[in-house]
């Protein structure tokens, strides 16, 4: 009989115990630890020794994988990979640990996947170990500041997202061709209609794929001389990155 394990995802920022105790708290049987891509991050001694620490424990398996702590695309990205990788396991997402982008992430991936996210208080301790604030404002400077694209947690349709992951594969498509894939995919709307025509299909077509799709602006449909030509829009990328179809 297989067991599940108890699998942590954390995303490594400049924290040390609010990663490390929920991993010894919870007894992790797996820590993934999300790292800022190496080509712009600036790791820390503690964040390295904690790296060390938790590779030398024979109990733990460690994995690590990285991802743009500050493009929530990246982070998703990384997210809904290692989630889907783990799907057969118990699986928990530490929200607190990386930027605030990583946490957004970490809640929109884990509303639609199987996966817990929580979050870890801090505290801040005098040397007495009394409660204290901070003497001093926890960031000192400012960087770049970026929108953060807003999602609606409305998830397509089964045939939606193959449509969707379809028009990423091909770079877009013509409605004729969505049709012929949607024949050849025996979606519902198809099989379940007594439609034959082709007028009635393409009516189908607009009624289950195209009106909702574009509605949600994850499409696009534009002219390409005579014909019409579907292509996926960004926020129909976004969503392939939190719904994607197994």
């Amino acid at each position: 009989m297989n067991v599940a394990d108890r699998v942590q995802i954390v995303p490594l920022g400049y924290e040390r115990e609010r990663v490390k105790e929920p991993i010894y708290r919870f007894n992790a049987d797996k820590v993934v630890l999300l790292r800022q891509d190496n080509s712009t991050d600036h790791e820390t001694e503690y964040q390295r020794n904690l790296v060390s620490e938790l590779a030398d424990n024979d109990r733990i398996e460690l994995e690590t994988t990285e991802c743009d702590f500050f493009d929530l695309e990246s982070a998703l990205r990384a997210l809904t990979r290692t989630i889907r990788d783990h799907d057969n396991h118990d699986v928990y997402v530490n929200a607190s640990t990386g930027s605030k982008i990583t946490a957004i992430a970490a809640v929109v991936a884990c509303q639609n996947l199987d996966a817990t996210p929580f979050y870890v208080r801090p505290e801040f301790r005098n040397d007495d170990g009394k409660l204290e604030p901070p003497a001093e404002p926890l960031v000192s400077d400012v960087g770049e500041i970026t929108d953060i694209p807003v999602f609606s947690l409305e998830k397509p349709s089964t045939n939606q997202l193959q449509i969707l992951s379809y028009l990423a594969e091909e770079d877009g498509a013509t409605k004729k061709e969505l049709i012929a894939f949607s024949k050849s995919r025996e979606f519902d709307f198809i099989v379940n209609s007594e439609t034959t025509s082709q007028e009635g299909l393409y009516r189908l077509l607009e009624t289950h794929i195209i009106d909702p799709l574009q509605s949600e602006s994850f499409i696009t449909v534009e002219k390409d001389g005579r014909t019409k030509r579907v292509y996926l829009a960004d926020r129909g990328n976004e969503a392939l990155q939190i719904f994607q179809p197994e």
